[in-house]
Parts: structure tokens; sequence; C-alpha cells
């Protein structure tokens, strides 16, 4: 994984795009504050991200950040060390939060050394995700609150037997997973929050811990995403269109549409869409729109729509139109769940007019022309 820096807003630049609420940061010793531990606390990351937000003015000045961060915790449950069995879990899950922050998985890289198989590897690894996509479900509970789920940061200690290796390559990827399956934001610490680009935000003790320099700057990166938490929809006809980014997955009523990966999404039922977006090249991290609610299809169903282009004609599993020379025609095949089935671009000026859509189920289906919608039946 690139350990390339990447920036930040600075904290004057950002204005409060939405209202926070009370916030709980969940996690492990790093969220705690080990190592920088205060009496009252101003050292924790939690500290400084409620330092941040009330500095925006009178419309942050009743957020409240609880930290509960318990030191040396796991997310699997099948753990001695486990942070469902924490004394904070539960007061985490009554504090009713507006938003939360779950900063876990550090602790689980230690299950993997070099004498466990590749089985109990992938074990491990099912088990985070599943672990993961609970603890998300257990928080939206109590007051459905909008969630951040965070990449752990890169830690490294070999008598902790901890190595940032397992981290970005069983934890990061399984933690990764756990957010896109339940459709909530990722911010992707390890990228942003490296000691081998500074070291100073470490404690040089133990290269795992935030330094009381890093805390605050760990707040920052947090309080930087949370800012951009402001993603919507927008709707033209029975097409859906996420904002711009370099990845996306859509989400109907709270479930994954599975094969639905493009920025737009073409609709033919009324619901609560969201679409996950990575919105930086060389981050994982990743923001969610706030549910947009479908009540009125201009056209309810595919079965209804017009053809908008003429020369558009389906028969035998073959889609063909007509074009000059010079004319060039992107076709995009979906399914009623506006799933891509299949995409070509054809080219007048090679002979082609024709795209082959093979043998498919009894249904309907739209193409889209040039961007227009084309419905056809397949008997």
């Amino acid at each position: 994984m690139s350990f390339r820096k990447i920036g930040i807003l600075s904290l004057a630049a950002v204005a409060s795009l939405f209202a926070a609420g009370k916030i709980a940061c969940v996690g492990n010793s790093i969220t705690f504050g080990f190592g920088i531990e205060s009496w009252p606390d101003q050292t924790s990351y939690p500290y400084h991200l409620q330092t941040f937000l009330r500095a925006e003015g009178d419309d942050a000045a009743s957020d409240t950040v609880g930290n509960f961060g318990v030191s040396g915790l796991t997310v699997r449950k099948d753990d001695n060390s486990s942070y469902w069995n924490g004394y904070k879990f539960t007061p985490a899950i009554e504090f009713a939060a507006d938003t939360v922050i779950i900063e876990l998985g550090t602790n689980d890289a230690k299950n993997y050394t070099e004498w466990t198989t590749a089985e109990q590897n992938a074990k491990y690894d099912a088990e985070i995700q599943a672990d993961f996509e609970s603890m998300i479900d257990t928080f939206q509970v109590k007051s459905k609150p909008r969630i951040f789920i965070c990449l752990a940061p890169y830690a490294n200690n070999s008598s902790w037997g901890m190595y940032d290796t397992a981290i970005v390559n069983h934890v990061i990827p399984a933690v990764l997973k756990a957010g896109l399956e339940k459709g909530v934001n990722v911010i992707d610490l390890h990228s942003n929050f490296s000691y081998l680009e500074n070291p100073s935000w470490y404690l040089s003790t133990d290269t795992v811990h935030p330094s009381v320099e890093g805390a605050k700057e760990l707040a920052k990166i947090i309080y930087g995403y949370v800012q951009k938490d402001n993603l919507t929809i927008s709707q033209n006809k029975t097409v859906l269109t996420a904002p711009a980014g370099y990845d996306f997955q859509w989400y109907k009523d709270g479930e994954k549409i599975e094969g639905a990966t493009e920025q737009s999404l073409t609709i033919s039922e009324n619901g609560e869409y969201k679409v996950s977006v990575k919105i930086e090249e060389n981050t994982l991290s990743r923001m969610v729109t706030h549910p947009y609610t479908v009540t009125n299809l201009e056209t309810t169903s595919l079965s209804q729509l017009k053809t908008p282009v003429s020369n558009v004609h389906y028969a035998d599993g073959i889609l063909s139109v007509s074009l000059s020379q010079k004319e060039v025609f992107a076709f995009k095949v979906m399914d009623v769940q506006g799933r891509v089935l299949q995409a070509r671009t054809i080219h007048g000026a090679a002979g082609e007019n024709a795209i082959t859509v093979g043998r498919l189920p009894a249904g309907r289906y739209m193409a889209l022309v040039q961007g227009k919608p084309y419905s056809f039946l397949v008997k």
C-alpha cells in the first residue's frame, strides 16, 4: 500500500457541512490515548476532535465527543480481548450518538504470525469482516448514526507480535469489505498516518501509538473527512448519478446492489438509494452519500419506456443500429436493477452496426445508446 501523503483541507478552510451532534469515538489504545493520557483528558484524538468542532462557532457548540477507546482490544468476538466484551462497549451504545467513528483492527493483526496457516489466516479475515459488520449493525439499532470506520494506521512492533504487513494484507482488506458491504464511510488512516513519513507523530518507544503531536494530527485527519460528509445523488428521470469519484458501489433500501459499480444507476423502482464513492485516487477512503428517496419516477417501469432513437432494433439476441461511417455509438445493456451486463462502443467506419447481447433470460432489459434509453423484451 502506498504511503504517499494525502493533503487534508486546513482547518481554517473547512466550514462545518453537517451537524455532527454527539460523536462516539470507538476504538483501542490509539483512540484512548495510551502513553499520552492525561486527567482531565487534553491529549487524545477525541479531545482534539471536540476542540476542532467547537472552534467552528455556535452551530457546533453542542457537539459532544465521547472517548470510548480501550487499550488492547480487538474487533473479533472470538478473542479473549474483544471490544465486544470490553467495559466501554455498552456505554458506547447507550451514548446514542449521531456519529460513530470506529477505529479497531490494530490488535487483530497479532493473530497473523509466521506459524499460522493460510486456512487460519482466511478464517481470521472472515471473522474480522463479519464482526465489523455486526458492530456496525449494533450501533445502528439505538440511534441510526452516520458511521465512519477507519482502516488501521501504520503499526509495527515485533515484541508485541504486531506487524504492519498483517495490517496491510489482512486487516485492512477485511475492514474495507465490511464497509462496502454495509455502505458506511471509510477513512483510510493507513495512507494518511504513517510512522514511515512522520515519525514524530508516534511514540518513539513503540511505533504504534500516536504521540501528543500525532494525536492532534490524527484528529485533524478524521475531522477533515467528517467535513466531507455532504455528498448527494442527482436524478434525471430514471437515472441516478453519484458525485465524481474513482469507484462506486450503489445500495437500495440499505442493501448492496451487486454489480452496480458505475457512477450512474438506471432504476425502475421507488426506494431509498445511496452510493459509496472512493473520493481520492491514492487512498482507500470512501464517502457514502446521504440517502436519496425516489418516490416519483417519471417513467415508473422499463416496460413503459419509449424508444428515443428510432434507428435501434432488437431481435434474436442482437441489438442493431443504423449509423454512417462517421458515427460512433456507445452501447450499455442493463437489467431492471440497473446492473450493467454488457458495454461496448461500435464504429461505423469499421462497418459495425450491432452488438450481440447473447442468451438473456426472459424479461425486460434496457440499453443506453449514446446515453438514451431503449427498452426491449426478451421472450
